[in-house]
């Protein structure tokens, strides 16, 4: 396997997936060469410059991990449940996979690691709580979501029953605002926010890509960088344009009394971040270090979840 003339040889695992599909997309647009490392990579398509290399994430051991690696310059995972729906959504298997992916990496000499986690590590501002850990996050987190109808749509396509509560939550939100609101739509925001005060369904999961921090931080014994989209992360337009932050949490507004991060959450869309991670990749600036990128989401109009070669 060897890059183009300007390029890396760069492999993606999940390259069939949300962020793994943009991220595919904007490496082979760019001149590099593509190996991607999943169950099913054929199903990003057929190109130039993209090579399916199959494997399960889950099930290799390390050694099989190490094998899969080979001839791979930057690697990048984009390693994630959510194909198989809502109920995947767990602490484990989740960290163990995330151990191996490290040990598997330092096992074949791969001369840089981006790992993708979630916004959950990251830390909030005048406190030293990340945002799982946050009392705020979850219900803020959910109310932001409802605002946006493409946010909206992307959890229907990606996480079914999520997805669908949160659309209702929309709707009743949308009825209050119009001043045409039920009873129902009354119990249906009491009853959504109550659940999600008690334990938000994907909590479990975004308190594992917390927990995966520790793995990186202080480790100088592979070339890492960690990488944590900023909360509202989705699909949208690529502008090109993104603001690197490093360690916490960039929010906007004022904060208010009651819930300091209630509409301060902000978001990048999934190609853009894909500029942000192929930018490190070109020139890394960003080596041990555990960051985010956000960008402009005002753009509310739906786009597809995923991409595939059809669309370089």
């Amino acid at each position: 396997m060897s890059a183009s003339e300007n390029g890396q040889v760069v492999g993606v695992i999940g390259p069939a997936g949300f962020g793994g599909s943009h991220l595919c997309v904007e490496l082979i647009r760019r001149g590099h060469t593509v190996i991607g490392l999943s169950r099913n990579p054929e199903s990003f398509g057929t190109c130039p410059g993209y090579t399916p290399r199959r494997l399960d994430i889950a099930l290799a051991s390390i050694k099989d991990l190490a094998r899969a690696f080979d001839h791979i310059d930057v690697l990048v995972s984009q390693y994630g449940p959510h194909t198989q729906g809502a109920d995947a959504l767990q602490y484990m298997p989740y960290v163990e996979v995330v151990r191996k992916l490290i040990l598997a990496v330092k096992l074949a000499n791969i001369k840089y690691f981006i790992f993708v986690g979630g916004a959950g590590s990251l830390l909030v501002p005048e406190t030293h709580e990340s945002l799982a850990d946050h009392p705020d996050f979850f219900l803020s987190y959910r109310r932001q979501m409802a605002e946006s109808n493409a946010h909206v749509q992307h959890m229907e396509e990606r996480l079914g029953p999520i997805g669908y509560d949160l659309r209702l939550y929309r709707n009743a939100r949308l009825a209050i605002k119009s001043g045409k609101s039920t009873t129902m739509d009354l119990h249906m925001i009491q009853t959504y926010e109550e659940s999600i005060r008690e334990n938000d369904q994907a909590s479990d999961y975004i308190k594992a890509g917390r927990a995966t921090l520790l793995f990186f931080e202080g480790n100088t014994s592979f070339r890492w960088t960690f990488v944590s989209p900023s909360p509202l992360y989705r699909p949208g337009p690529r502008t090109g344009s993104y603001e690197i932050t490093i360690d916490y949490v960039p929010l906007k507004g004022v904060r208010s009394k009651e819930n300091m991060l209630d509409g301060r959450l902000t978001g990048i869309s999934a190609a853009d971040l894909a500029v942000a991670i192929v930018d490190e990749i070109e020139s890394p600036q960003l080596l041990h270090k555990h960051w985010t990128a956000s960008a402009d989401l005002s753009n509310d109009i739906a786009h597809p979840c995923y991409v595939t070669s059809d669309d370089i």
